[in-house]
């Protein structure tokens, strides 16, 4: 069997050979006869690869797979025994031909003779390069006289490393797996500098038949290639027989790339910031810096939404402001803080100085692609919003001091009557007095005087998305009940104003974008707007103060440099909030169901949004 099965092996190989001897002789005769191309002819192929994520220490985080995963190696970074595995087992004269090799195709020939099997492809490294970056796979005359002619001009163009350098990230590893370092790293989860020998040989067994020996299906296989490379690399002097041996003896354990998002609710923000950034709406992406390959492709593409998918998968380096250990436990906060009350809920966490999103819980237990409550969910904001509508655009426009008297009873304008959370009246009560306790006839009294449209002329800088013609005139707006509502990225981005001495910025969790070559394509550069006058961001600093210390967040009182923050409820109990400051951060928190008129159950001695505040404040050591 073995005998019929090598002539079987023979009368094919002595067919590919004759047949793509014909077909090179074809090609180079009908070369001659073609004019001398420029090098600008023949196109410069972008190489697409994954986007890298970067947390605010610098490291990786996240490697998305938007389909085929791809990491580009430059040719100084391509370990030598991967060169020389390719050049041995595929394309011996790799660097005396001139991209086709004639007596290669003998030589194939013979090799798969004595080992009665495919053990050398007839193609040159150059011709499997001009087939991976401008054909198909097709086995037809016609593209083999094309893929020569291509072959021809690729040695014209470029020099025999940078060809072997597009060959090895090109190449097909199986799995969608392309180039030797998604490979290694697909396979050993590691870069491919840090392969041994024995991992490096079976890696490198992959292309030559993918299925054959892909190490996931056919193990045995792929080892057994492995063996006859390593065996290979020792009769030409690659390696020492000591090295030989011991990586004939070293046992091969693959240890796969899950690629699991250690940190989705912070990604999942990322990823919107960054299609922002890619269309064009978030600060200024610097296309020109492209290479001009990239820019000739992107020029092609009609939507933004094929622009974006372009962009993300040409190795972008993506620096965020991720704290690791805030985010973990922002989560953890908010996981544990909704289990007694069976809800969802949110936090997101702000450094005030660098104006960056650090850490986001996007929902109990949240999961990647679900909606992230952090910045996507909209909910009515409760006594939140008074600091922001009422209290400081009264105190500037009014002059008005914390110890400026307001009517805290009972207060009806036609049918609209509402009521403090007691039900009780409390006669004349400072600015401060009823901010600490959230009188809602207070404040609503304020915003009366006020009117609408200078309470509006104030929180309109913060760019709220989901603000209604009908918010804009209702009084009933002074206590948080508007039509759609704020989401708790919103808030506590507006919160953080009182951080940074009465000016708004534009936070973000991307802080720079480049090419893998360090070519910066974006900057982030905060946006800012004043919205109250120093004055009136430290009179309401005091009075957020007094929330803490003898109001309605007293529970969550702590001896820090600074501690601040106001509390929020909607009607029914169907939404808690919390927003708060420390001297350098901002931290807002959100509870309540994703049925937005299911009360929260209240079987708590103090609210969970403070509890989660509390949480987050201490483990993560945001003072």
């Amino acid at each position: 069997m073995k005998k019929i099965i090598g002539f079987i092996i023979i009368i094919i190989s002595f067919l590919v050979f004759y047949f793509t001897s014909q077909q090179a002789m074809m090609a180079y005769e009908t070369s001659k006869h073609i004019p001398k191309k420029k090098v600008e002819e023949l196109p410069v192929v972008s190489l697409s690869q994954n986007s890298v994520f970067y947390d605010r220490n610098n490291n990786p985080f996240y490697i998305p797979a938007s389909g085929d995963n791809r990491i580009n190696l430059k040719s100084s970074e391509i370990p030598q025994l991967v060169k020389d595995i390719f050049i041995s087992t595929e394309d011996r004269y790799f660097y005396t031909h001139k991209g086709i090799d004639l007596f290669g195709v003998a030589r194939a020939f013979m090799v798969n003779v004595s080992n009665s099997g495919i053990e050398q492809g007839a193609s040159t490294i150059t011709q499997q390069l001009s087939r991976n970056l401008y054909l198909t796979q097709a086995r037809t005359v016609e593209r083999k006289i094309k893929e020569i002619q291509i072959s021809l001009q690729l040695e014209k163009q470029y020099s025999k490393d940078q060809i072997l350098e597009m060959y090895i990230n090109t190449i097909y590893f199986a799995n969608r797996n392309y180039g030797i370092e998604a490979a290694s790293k697909a396979y050993f989860s590691k870069s491919a500098k840090d392969l041994s020998i024995a991992q490096t040989a079976f890696v490198c067994t992959i292309p030559n038949n993918p299925t054959l020996y892909d190490p996931l299906r056919n193990f045995n296989n792929a080892k057994k290639r492995q063996e006859r490379i390593l065996g290979i690399l020792r009769d030409q002097g690659k390696i020492t027989e000591k090295q030989y041996t011991a990586a004939m003896k070293e046992k091969i354990t693959l240890k796969k790339n899950s690629k699991t998002q250690e940190y989705p609710d912070y990604y999942s923000l990322v990823d919107v910031e960054l299609q922002n950034i890619l269309k064009g709406k978030k600060g200024k992406f610097k296309t020109n810096k492209l290479s001009e390959a990239q820019q000739k492709e992107l020029k092609k593409l009609k939507t933004p939404g094929e622009r974006v998918l372009y962009l993300q998968n040409q190795g972008l380096k993506i620096y965020t402001s991720l704290n690791p250990s805030v985010q973990q436990v922002t989560v953890s906060a908010v996981n544990r803080g909704t289990l007694s009350t069976n809800t969802q809920g949110a936090a997101v966490v702000i450094k005030n100085d660098t104006h960056e999103i650090i850490a986001i819980s996007g929902g109990r237990n949240y999961e990647p692609h679900n909606l992230n409550r952090g910045f996507q969910s909209y909910r009515q904001p409760g006594s939140t919003i008074k600091p922001l509508l009422v209290y400081a655009p009264y105190i500037e426009t009014f002059g008005a001091t914390p110890d400026t008297k307001v009517n805290a009873d009972n207060y009806c304008k036609g049918t609209y009557c509402p009521k403090n959370d007691s039900k009780k009246e409390y006669g004349d009560v400072t600015l401060r007095t009823a901010m600490q306790n959230s009188y809602n006839t207070a404040a609503v009294r304020l915003y009366e005087q006020l009117t609408p449209r200078i309470g509006y002329s104030y929180i309109d800088k913060f760019g709220f998305n989901k603000i209604t013609n009908e918010d804009r005139v209702e009084l009933g707006r002074a206590l948080g009940g508007f039509n759609v509502g704020m989401s708790p990225l919103e808030m506590t981005e507006a919160y953080s104003t009182f951080g940074n001495n009465g000016v708004f910025y534009q936070n973000s969790a991307i802080k720079k974008i480049t090419l893998r070559d360090g070519t910066v394509l974006y900057d982030n550069e905060p946006k800012s707007v004043r919205v109250y006058n120093p004055s009136t961001n430290e009179t309401m600093r005091s009075m957020l103060n007094s929330v803490v210390k003898n109001g309605t967040a007293r529970h969550i009182n702590m001896p820090l440099n600074y501690i601040g923050g106001k509390t929020g409820t909607t009607n029914d109990n169907t939404n808690l909030w919390f927003m708060g400051l420390t001297s350098n951060y901002t931290i807002g928190t959100w509870i309540g169901n994703d049925k937005q008129r299911i009360p929260i159950p209240k079987n708590y001695s103090y609210p969970p949004t403070q509890r989660i505040w509390q949480s987050i404040v201490v483990n993560g050591q945001l003072y």
